[in-house]
């Protein structure tokens, strides 16, 4: 586990997770947390990278953001966990468990399975921890929070299915299924 080449992969997952957090996000209006790609990073280090070392690299960009602001909008980790989008961000560290969860009750090797284990995971369980914390954090009610969420599952849709799309071709490439 800890081999150069296990390090090296999660150093790069945490980087593209960075890079992904240099796109604008794209604020809403209505709920005081932005569309953002950085969470399709989380499900490819999922996918990709497996529990521990996909939990690793999460864990890495989170260190990273204590010095650097590595979260969309030019965050730091500290500023992200004090704010309203601390359950999201804090759902993403469960994200590769919940996934390597799944796959032990059903075949990754089918695209449209993939995607619903990687959807369940990457999607509705951040989108529900995210809920959870944001009616905590502004004082609202559970249900508006959870139906506030339904606005990011068309993108958050999207994100799972291209990270789906790669995740099953390079694991195909390298013969993991």
């Amino acid at each position: 586990m800890t081999s150069t080449k296990s390090l090296i992969q999660i150093a790069l997952m945490a980087t593209l997770i960075v890079i992904l957090g240099l796109m604008p996000p794209l604020p809403l209006g209505f709920i005081p947390v932005p569309i953002v790609l950085q969470n399709m990073g989380v499900m490819l280090a999922a996918i990709l990278l497996g529990p521990k070392k996909g939990t690793l690299s999460i864990l890495v960009f989170f260190i990273l953001g204590l010095f650097l602001p590595v979260f969309t909008g030019g965050n730091t980790t500290l500023v992200v966990f004090a704010g309203p989008t601390a359950g999201y961000v804090m759902g993403w560290l469960i994200v590769p468990l919940v996934l390597a969860g799944l796959r032990r009750l059903l075949p990754f090797d089918q695209p449209l399975v993939s995607f619903a284990l990687v959807w369940l995971s990457g999607v509705l369980v951040v989108d529900v921890i995210g809920a959870i914390y944001l009616a905590h954090y502004t004082h609202a009610a559970l249900l508006p929070s959870l139906l506030s969420n339904l606005v990011f599952i068309p993108g958050d849709t999207i994100k799972a299915v291209i990270a789906t799309m790669i995740g099953i071709r390079y694991r195909k490439q390298i013969g993991l299924d």
